[in-house]
Formats: structure tokens, sequence, C-alpha cells
């Protein structure tokens, strides 16, 4: 009976993960090619994949696990967005699954953890999904595992899966596997058991990141690489949190009313009697991890990082309305049924005409690129096209070597193939310990080389660095214009 019950289970899972792909997959394809964190993100995993090596040659500032794992996806399937895309509605699809499945281990109907994992999803119109393949939502993905292995988990081997799930999560992006860690040694503290107990099982813990974090090191001294590691990753952080700080205010606004409902309610059914022992534990695991997740917010307090820093708040505030108004369960689970039919064909169909779109896009006569080509899957208006193809030409053909000092430099490099380092990504906090001193020096010892700077300042971003790019205007002499661009040289 018992194995019936496991693979109706099983059977469950794989209906919703496919679900959650399919919606996942016409919004995740039908997305135009621009200069954002999705091309950044695939030109530095595309320059690994042409061997180019992380941290020595490209000025990677998060750790290597996410850039591992898509590299290794372009030498199993191919190199190009397609794929790079395809990859992150497998990774949604698994962060929705696994959302799902928290809720129904906190005892939600299916329907109503249906019901609230569309509305996380439809969260500022799809936005998680929208912002692609990324270490971000890789992290994500491990702190909710994490957190499912938590919730009434008692198991002699939870501690050392927690152990692993923070080796992943601070090898994916180094802050959030910090959250993650204080997170669980808040929760260990105040497990009730013996002090000799919690002393045991913190030991453990920290045994085991300290054995994955030891074996880390010890590659990367092995690969030559320890320097330049903490280089990127450390040197840059305190220019990175100081140049970096930008606030959307209704994002703010809306962080920081579910964040006050979160600690509020939760304190109110941790005191009262009105809510059982395990439904106490389960928020009190909510509540810390929620509270811990929110801090990746700063500095950049943006939608897309809001979203992300307030997913477990929003669990736990859907959790605790489940167990204010589960007297009523037969009428909500009745009307969250008729809900989701709803939601589902509409995002199904929202999906498919997506798809439709995507795909009458790439097999037109007229569209320039083929499965070999690195932006074969992204769709791009023909007037931007053309112009790209000038200075994509313009570069090919020049006897210097021409550097795009901007943040569109990926559009350009990645067909070439080309990699200049810090200058194809010349963001504040992202150049090492030097920092934008440093890149000065870089200019001044360069020869034979032009700098395109380009002059729409409307469509630079915050991250960019002014300094050096002034610096390039007043030492250098300016010789033309193509496309946008001044050149200096």
């Amino acid at each position: 009976m018992k194995n019936i019950i496991n693979k109706l289970k099983e059977k469950d899972n794989i209906i919703v993960f496919i679900l959650f792909f399919l919606i996942s997959l016409g919004i995740g394809l039908n997305i135009y090619l621009e200069a954002s964190d999705e091309i950044w993100n695939f030109q530095n995993v595309y320059k690994m994949y042409n061997g180019f090596k992380i941290y020595q040659e490209i000025n990677v500032i998060i750790t290597p696990f996410f850039f591992w794992i898509a590299e290794a996806i372009f030498h199993i399937l191919g190199a190009n967005l397609c794929v790079f895309r395809i990859s992150n509605c497998i990774m949604m699809a698994i962060l929705f699954l696994y959302t799902y499945k928290i809720l129904k281990k906190l005892n939600l109907s299916k329907s109503l953890s249906l019901l609230a994992v569309f509305f996380i999803m439809l969260q500022q119109f799809f936005l998680l999904i929208r912002i692609c393949f990324n270490y971000n939502t890789m992290a994500l993905l491990f702190f909710v595992i994490g957190v499912y292995y938590l919730i009434n988990e008692k198991t002699k081997n939870n501690v050392f899966i927690q152990a692993i799930i923070t080796i992943l999560i601070t090898l994916t992006k180094q802050n959030i596997g910090i959250y993650y860690l204080i997170g669980n040694l808040i929760y260990l503290s105040i497990d009730k058991i013996s002090i000799k107990e919690k002393l045991k099982k913190i030991l453990k813990y920290m045994s085991v990141i300290l054995v994955g974090g030891i074996a880390f090191i010890i590659y990367l001294i092995l690969d030559n690489n320890l320097f330049n590691f903490f280089n990127y990753t450390l040197g840059g952080i305190l220019e990175f949190a100081n140049e970096n700080l930008i606030f959307d205010i209704s994002g703010i606004a809306f962080m920081l009313s579910v964040i006050i409902i979160n600690i509020g309610l939760s304190i109110f059914f941790i005191k009262k009697k009105l809510v059982s022992d395990k439904e106490k534990e389960n928020i009190k695991i909510l509540l810390i991890f929620s509270i811990m997740l929110s801090i990746l917010c700063y500095p950049i307090f943006n939608w897309t990082h809001i979203i992300m820093g307030t997913y477990l708040t929003i669990i736990n505030i859907v959790y605790m309305l489940y167990i204010l108004l589960k007297d009523f369960g037969k009428g909500i689970r009745k009307i969250a049924k008729i809900v989701d039919i709803i939601i589902i064909l509409g995002m199904i169909i929202f999906s498919s005409f997506n798809m439709y779109t995507w795909i009458s896009m790439i097999t037109n006569e007229s569209y320039p690129y083929s499965w070999e080509d690195a932006f074969f899957g992204g769709m791009m208006g023909k007037e931007d096209f053309q112009k790209n193809e000038k200075v994509i030409q313009y570069i090919e053909e020049n006897e210097k070597n021409v550097i795009v000092f901007s943040n569109r430099a990926a559009l350009y490099m990645i067909p070439l193939k080309r990699n200049n380092g810090d200058f194809d990504l010349p963001f504040k906090g992202n150049l090492g310990i030097k920092g934008e001193d440093g890149l000065i020096e870089k200019v001044d010892n360069m020869t034979n080389v032009q700098f395109l700077i380009y002059k729409n300042e409307d469509k630079s971003i915050y991250q960019e660095s002014e300094k050096v790019k002034e610096y390039i205007k007043n030492t250098k002499k300016y010789v033309g214009e193509i496309e946008g661009f001044e050149i200096y040289e």
C-alpha cells in the first residue's frame, strides 16, 4: 500500500513539473535579445565554453557552481541562447515544484498549493522566469529545497543534508550561502533538545561545511586560481555595496509590508495556543529562513531581488492564512480548484501564444541565426540586428584590438568569441581589489587598441564605471563614430 501511495505521489509531482515547465517554456523563450543580466551571464559561460578561465580571464564575482553547471550543459546540448533559456525553464519548473511540495508538506491541499505557486509565478508578470538562467535563482532553488527537507524532518541524516545544501548554495552564490548557514545555526540553537545534542549537531554541521570549504580551496590552489578567486569574489565587495545601492520605492514598500506581516503573524501564532506544536515548528523554520533570505535584496533593492528575497516570506504568510481559515477548508478548496483551472487555462494559452510567436520567428527564412550560432533562439529587431552586424564587422576587420567599453559589449564579443576580460563587463564591484583605478592602469598599459564608448547615456546602466569612461575620453584621441559609439584611440 505504501508503495502505491509513493507511486501516486511521484506521478503527481511529474504532472506538476510538466505543467510548470510548459508554462515557463513559452514565457522563457520569447524574450528579445538585449544587454541585460541574461546576456552578461551567458557571455561568461560562453567564454568558459570557448576555453577562457573563470576568475583568471573572466571577471566573475560569484562562486562558480552555476557557471560550471551551465558550461557542462553547453558541452552536452550545445552552446547557444536557446539551450541557456530551456535550462532556465527546467530550473524554474523544479523551483515551483519544490514550492508546491513544501506547501503540500504543510498540509495545504493540492488545489491551494497550486494556487499559491501560481501567485508567486505571476508576481511582476512572470518576472522570475523572464530574468532567465542565473546564479540567483539557482541559489534560491537550493535554498527552497533545503527548507523542504527541514520541515517536519527529524531524520539522523538531516544535519548532513543541510550541510551539503549549505555548501551547494555557497558555491552558487556566496552571500546567500552565508545567510542559509546563519539560518541553520539559529534553528539548531533554538531546537528543544539538550545543550549537548545541540552542540553535537552544530559540530557535525560545521564539520561537513569545513571539509567542503577546504576541498574547494585545495581545488583552487591546484588550479592556480586561488588569488584570482578571492580578488574578484571578495576584492570588490565593498565597492559593489557602496556604488550599486539602488531602491525601487514600490518594491521596497511591498517588501517591508510582507516582512512586517510575516513577523507579526509568526509571533502571534508561536505565542498563542491556537496551533499545534508541529505547526509552530513549521512557522519557526519558515520565519527564520524567510528573514535570512530577505537579506539578499541588499544592496540592489529592485523587483527582481525583492521577489526572490520575499519568496519564503510569501510561503509563510500563505501557510499562516491557511491555518487561520482551515475551518472553512471545503469551501476554500472548491473555490481554489475553480480558480486553478481558470489560471492554468490562461497561463497555457498565454504560454502557447508566446511559443507560437517564438517558433514563427526562428523558423522564418529571414531569421539570421542557426543552431551553431551563440545567439540562436534569441530575437532581435531587424534594425538593431543590422546595427550590431556593422559594429561586429568593424571590430573583426580592424587591425587594432577594439574594446567596447559598455554594458553592450557582450552583443559583439560573443559572436566574435573574443575576451577582453574586465573591459567586457566594466561594472563597479566587478573589477577586483584595485577597482576602477586598476582598470585605468590597464588602459594606460594597452597599445594598438581602440575603445568604443556608447553615446546614449540613457541606455547606460548605473553599474558602469563612469570614472574609467571619462578617463578614456580625456586621455585618448577621438577618431570617429559608428552606430551610436564614439571611437577613441
